[in-house]
């Protein structure tokens, strides 16, 4: 395995992404919103934290074709965040953006690890679960938008 280092940065990102996911999930929950949505965002996290635990334990498996694991910096620009004064649909947009990034990063992982001994499995089930959390997400976020009738009256 000549690219474990690629591989394990690609790791390390992910779990920071899903740490990243989990603090907007506990941020969106801490606002007032529906019931329903409040257990989707619920869901969510928990389906986040186990992930990220299964991340963890993939970095462990990782770290011993490595001698310098701990010395790996790699950088996590992620520009979403949930601010108190956005709208629900758009706190549920953002976390859908954000777990849609999460996704495309697998892919990533996926390539890295196409020539190794790796079982990537596991990455696949993420990838999939991250893709079906997004839509579910945006679906509820089109919900949450008024529709606008010829009158020019909004109806929620």
């Amino acid at each position: 395995m000549e690219n474990v280092k690629a591989i394990v940065k690609q790791v390390v990102k992910i779990w920071r992404l899903y740490k990243t996911q989990q603090t907007m999930l506990i941020a969106a929950m801490r606002g007032e919103i529906p019931f329903h949505l409040r257990k989707l965002l619920s869901r969510d996290y928990m389906i986040c934290s186990l992930l990220k635990k299964e991340m963890a334990n993939f970095y462990d498996g990782l770290r011993c074709c490595m001698a310098d694991m701990y010395h790996i910096r790699p950088e996590t620009n992620v520009g979403v965040g949930v601010d108190g004064r956005d709208d629900i649909a758009a706190v549920l947009r953002k976390i859908a953006i954000a777990h849609r990034q999460i996704a495309a990063e697998h892919a990533i992982l996926l390539d890295l690890a196409e020539d190794s001994n790796i079982n990537t499995e596991i990455i696949h089930q993420h990838r999939r679960q991250m893709k079906k959390m997004a839509d579910e997400l945006m679906t509820q976020s089109e919900r949450m938008q008024p529709e606008v009738k010829e009158h020019g009256y909004i109806f929620f």
